[in-house]
C-alpha cells in the first residue's frame, strides 16, 4: 500500500505537476495518515472523500477556483462507477481535472465498459492505472501500466480511444519509468490526438445578402466567392479564413445559417444562441468581446479591426463665405496697420520731393502722391517718380518692402490653398446630433442593432434626432453602402454612418484622391478588435487557437484579412489643380463693387461742388 501511495504523489506531483488533489478512496486510517505525511513533504494540498460515506461530491469537483485540480479515485471501491458517471454527466473529464483511476484486476475490458458511453473529449486528461501485481514480503516492487483515454468527440462521431502510454515502477517512496509503451511522452497531449479525421464539427455562421430559406449549395457557393467584398464581409472573411483550419484539423465542417450574431439581448440568438446552447462548437464570424458575452464565451484570437465612422464632405454655402477677413487673413492687424502708416508716409515723402523738385513746374497734391504710394505698394508702379537721387533711393526702399510683403502675402494665400482641407467643426457624436445635417445609416445587423438598442447618451441621442424623429422614409433612413458612398460624395453636408470594413472598398472606388481629403470622420464607437470566440467549456477551445496563431505566424490568416478589410484610406491632396469657389472670392467681388458705388459717389460729391463753385 505504501508503494501505491508513492505511486500517487509521483504521478501527481511529478508528472502531471499539480499540487492540488482530491483522494476518492475506501482506505483505512492508517493508510490515509501515511499518505497525508508523504504528501505534506511534498508540498501537495490534499482532500480526502471517503466514497463509503455515500456523501455527494458536486460541490468537491465543481466549486473551485482552482486552475487544475488532480483527483485520484480507486476504482476498486463501492461508489467508484456513480462517481465516473456523474463526471460523464458534469462533463468534468476536462483540462481543468487530471483524473488518476486505479485499477487491481488486469486487462482493459474494465476499462472499455467504464468509459464507452463517457462524455471524454480531446482535452480530457484522464490516466486510467493497472496494476500489475501487489508488492510481496520476497519483493517489494510496485509496477503499473498507465493508460491514456480520451474520445475527440462522442457528439461528432468519436470513438473511445486507448493509448498505453508507459511503465511505471515504485519501490518504498521512489517511483521511476520502466519503459515508455508509446511516443505520448515525446510531444504534448493536444499535439498527439490533433487529427480529427472523420469528425464533423458543427459550425455556425450569418448571412445577410441571402435569404435563410436559399440552399445550402447557393449560400456556400455565395461564401466561397471573393466579388463585392461589401456583401457579407465578415462572414465570409471568416468562411474563407477557417477553410485551412478545417484542413489542419482534418476534418468536416457542418454548418449552420443565421441571419444575425445575436438579438437584442446580446447573448441570445443568433450565432451565440448556437455557441451558448452548445448546437455548434465554433462560429465562423467573429465577435466583439463585451462585459455581457463574457459570461458565456471566451476570446481565443485577435480576428480583424473594427470600426464604424460617421463620414461626410464639408457642407459649403455662398453665405458662410461672405467675409472680408478671408483676404485678411495672412496677416495680423498690427502689419496691416504698419504697412498702411508706411504706405502714407511714404506718400507725404514724396509730396515734398516733388514740391522741391518741381519749383517752377505742375506739382502733384498730396492725395495723389498718396496714391502713387498705394499703387506701389500693390506693385503696380508708378507712372511719375522722383529725379534727385535721394528721392529715388527712398521710392526703390518703399518698392523693395512692397516686394518683399507681396511675396509674403501670396506664398501664405498659396499655401493655404493647397493646405489640408479644413474640417467641420463638428468633432463629437453628439454635435452631430444636435446638428442639422441630413444621417443615414447601413442597415447592416450589427451598426442597425448597435444604433437602435445603445444605452450610450450620445449614440441614443443621435438615434432620438436623425432616426426616430426623423421625418424621411425608412429607405432614406437606411441606406444601402453603395447608394450611401455616393450620396456623400455628390451632397456635401450629407453623413452616412457606416463600417469602414464595407465603406472603404466604394469609396475608393468612387472618390477622387483629392475628395478623399476632404472626408470628415466621426467615430460612431470606440474602435476595437474583433475575435474568434468559443463557448467557455468548449472542450476544443485549446485546438483551435494554437491552430489559429499558427496561421497567424504564416501569415494566411493576415492573407485573408489584407483582401476583405479596407481600413485605411490614402490623401493625395496635391494631385490636383485647385479650384477657389465663390465662396471664397465673394468677399472679393463685394469690396470692388463696394469700392465702385464709393467712387461713384465721390464723384458725384465733386461735380456738385464744381457746379455749387461756377
Amino acid at each position: 500500500m505504501w508503494e501505491l501511495h508513492s505511486f500517487i504523489l509521483y504521478n501527481l506531483a511529478h508528472m502531471a505537476k499539480i499540487n492540488h488533489v482530491l483522494i476518492l478512496h475506501c482506505w483505512t486510517g492508517e493508510s490515509l495518515a501515511h499518505f497525508a505525511l508523504l504528501a505534506n513533504t511534498g508540498n501537495v494540498f490534499t482532500q480526502f472523500e471517503d466514497l463509503s460515506t455515500r456523501n455527494p461530491l458536486e460541490v468537491q469537483l465543481l466549486s473551485h477556483n482552482i486552475l487544475k485540480l488532480g483527483v485520484f479515485m480507486d476504482s476498486n471501491c463501492g461508489q467508484s462507477e456513480s462517481i465516473l458517471d456523474m463526471a460523464s454527466d458534469k462533463k468534468l473529464f476536462s483540462h481543468r481535472y487530471h483524473w488518476l483511476i486505479y485499477d487491481r484486476q488486469p486487462g482493459l475490458s474494465r476499462m472499455e465498459t467504464l468509459f464507452w458511453e463517457a462524455q471524454l473529449f480531446v482535452d480530457a486528461d484522464v490516466t486510467y492505472a493497472i496494476a500489475h501485481a501487489q508488492p510481496s514480503a520476497s519483493s517489494s516492487l510496485f509496477t503499473v501500466t498507465l493508460y491514456d483515454v480520451y474520445n475527440k468527440g462522442r457528439q461528432l462521431g468519436g470513438k473511445l480511444n486507448i493509448t498505453a502510454d508507459q511503465e511505471i515502477v515504485c519501490q518504498g517512496v521512489e517511483c521511476r519509468v520502466q519503459r515508455y509503451l508509446s511516443d505520448l511522452h515525446a510531444r504534448d497531449r493536444l499535439q498527439h490526438r490533433k487529427p480529427l479525421t472523420g469528425l464533423i464539427m458543427r459550425a455556425t455562421a450569418a448571412v445577410n445578402s441571402l435569404p435563410l430559406n436559399t440552399s445550402q449549395e447557393k449560400i456556400l457557393a455565395f461564401m466561397e466567392t471573393r466579388d463585392h467584398i461589401h456583401l457579407d464581409t465578415y462572414a465570409r472573411l471568416g468562411y474563407q479564413s477557417r477553410q485551412p483550419l478545417r484542413e489542419m484539423l482534418d476534418c468536416s465542417f457542418e454548418y449552420m445559417f443565421r441571419d444575425r450574431w445575436t438579438d437584442d439581448g446580446n447573448v441570445t440568438g443568433g450565432m451565440i444562441g448556437d455557441l451558448i446552447t452548445e448546437a455548434a462548437d465554433l462560429s465562423i464570424a467573429p465577435f466583439i468581446y463585451s462585459f455581457e458575452r463574457a459570461l458565456f464565451i471566451k476570446p481565443l484570437t485577435k480576428f480583424s479591426i473594427f470600426r464604424d465612422v460617421c463620414m461626410f464632405r464639408n457642407p459649403r454655402s455662398v453665405s458662410a463665405g461672405l467675409s472680408a477677413t478671408e483676404f485678411l487673413q495672412p496677416f495680423s492687424a498690427g502689419v496691416w496697420l504698419t504697412f498702411g502708416l508706411l504706405l502714407i508716409v511714404a506718400g507725404c515723402m514724396l509730396w515734398a520731393t516733388f514740391r522741391m523738385e518741381r519749383v517752377c513746374e505742375w506739382k502733384p497734391s498730396l492725395l495723389t502722391s498718396c496714391l502713387i504710394s498705394f499703387g506701389a505698394g500693390c506693385i503696380q508702379g508708378a507712372w511719375m517718380t522722383p529725379r534727385s537721387t535721394g528721392g529715388r533711393m527712398a521710392f526703390y526702399a518703399l518698392m523693395l518692402t512692397s516686394f518683399l510683403m507681396y511675396n509674403y502675402y501670396t506664398s501664405i494665400v498659396v499655401s493655404k490653398l493647397l493646405g489640408q482641407p479644413a474640417k467641420s467643426s463638428i468633432r463629437t457624436l453628439q454635435q452631430l446630433a444636435d446638428s442639422s445635417l441630413e444621417v443615414a445609416i447601413e442597415p447592416t445587423p450589427y451598426t442597425k442593432v448597435y444604433v437602435t438598442t445603445s444605452d450610450q447618451p450620445d449614440v441614443h441621442s443621435l438615434y432620438l434626432n436623425k432616426v426616430a424623429g426623423s421625418r424621411q422614409s425608412p429607405d432614406r433612413i437606411w441606406m444601402q453602402t453603395e447608394a450611401g458612398v455616393k450620396r456623400v460624395r455628390d451632397s456635401e453636408g450629407f453623413v452616412y454612418i457606416a463600417g469602414v470594413a464595407t465603406a472603404y472598398e466604394f469609396v475608393r472606388k468612387y472618390f477622387l484622391p483629392h475628395q478623399i481629403c476632404e472626408l470628415n470622420e466621426i467615430p460612431l464607437r470606440d474602435a476595437s478588435h474583433t475575435h474568434s470566440v468559443v463557448l467557455k467549456s468548449c472542450p476544443y477551445a485549446e485546438l483551435f487557437r494554437l491552430n489559429e496563431l499558427r496561421m497567424q505566424e504564416t501569415g494566411i490568416h493576415f492573407k485573408h484579412e489584407r483582401y476583405w478589410m479596407r481600413t485605411k484610406l490614402h490623401c493625395y491632396q496635391h494631385n490636383h489643380s485647385v479650384a477657389v469657389g465663390l465662396e471664397y472670392a465673394a468677399p472679393l467681388f463685394i469690396l470692388l463693387l463696394g469700392s465702385i458705388l464709393l467712387c461713384v459717389g465721390v464723384l458725384g460729391l465733386e461735380l456738385l461742388w464744381h457746379r455749387h463753385r461756377h
